[in-house]
């Protein structure tokens, strides 16, 4: 069976959503033991020509939310960037997945029809279906890995099990 739009984008988004604020809480947990302020993570990065955390984690969120306006024909919330403490990114993310557990299935009919174009490439569109496989799901992906990589490499103790989170095991 192929799965639905609807799970490749709002239950993995909304499940992925919910493991990175996991990763973020352990982070903090990991700050407090040591007793440093926890908000220091969020301008850490990775490479110095890469953007910091919190910028992984705010483009994480609009992926997820501009992926289910868009392919539903929808005009999506606006979050301004103006995070800074780990709260506020918590706020940021419950916002991101209050707002896609709106979509339904049948929000997306269609969706590989529709034109997705962006403002850095003008002239050019993608169809629904390429954008999801293509573009939305390796972005999301990127900027969640990103974000995990960036609190592992500083030390804090997670693993793939936090970055996957809970499994649907069958006996």
């Amino acid at each position: 069976m192929q799965p639905t739009v609807n799970e490749l984008v709002v239950e993995q988004f909304t499940r992925s959503l919910g493991n990175l604020k996991n990763i973020l809480k352990k982070a903090q947990t990991h700050a407090q033991d040591r007793k440093f302020d926890e908000n220091l993570f969020l301008q850490t990065k990775l490479a110095a020509d890469m953007f910091p955390l919190i910028k992984q984690v705010q483009i994480a969120c609009d992926t997820a939310k501009l992926t289910c306006s868009r392919l539903s024909g929808t005009s999506a919330p606006s979050f301004p960037d103006d995070e800074k403490t780990m709260t506020e990114l918590y706020a940021r993310i419950d916002k991101t997945v209050d707002y896609i557990k709106t979509f339904a299935t049948n929000d997306f009919k269609g969706y590989e029809n529709q034109k997705i174009s962006f403002f850095w490439n003008p002239g050019k569109h993608m169809m629904g279906h390429d954008y999801v496989i293509s573009y939305a799901l390796p972005n999301f992906y990127f900027h969640l890995t990103t974000a995990y990589a960036i609190l592992r490499s500083n030390g804090v103790h997670i693993g793939k099990g936090d970055y996957l989170g809970e499994m649907q095991w069958k006996s």
